[in-house]
């Protein structure tokens, strides 16, 4: 069964990613994956480059984000900060 990454961060989400979009999307064609989505933290940097690399290399791309929320605490602690990864489902 083909596996598709759908939590990938590139070298925009700083120090958690490492490698380039283009590299990232390079390394998914040769393992043949099903797809890759790009998740970086909190904003879209690599998206462009992303997109254009996984068009090129015939890889399916998905672009979304990991975006850092602020949860309320109900018994008055401090709120949680947590991570939500979204995609996008279309254009």
């Amino acid at each position: 069964m083909p596996f598709a990454e759908l939590h990938c961060h590139s070298a925009f989400s700083l120090l958690d990613g490492a490698a380039l979009p283009e590299a990232l999307v390079l390394r998914a064609k040769e393992l043949g994956l099903a797809a890759l989505a790009l998740t970086d933290h909190d904003e879209l940097g690599g998206a462009v480059r992303f997109a254009s690399a996984a068009r090129e290399l015939e890889v399916p791309g998905i672009i979304g984000a990991e975006l850092t929320v602020t949860v309320p605490s109900r018994d008055g602690n401090a709120p949680l900060v947590t991570h939500l990864p979204l995609l996008a489902e279309s254009h």
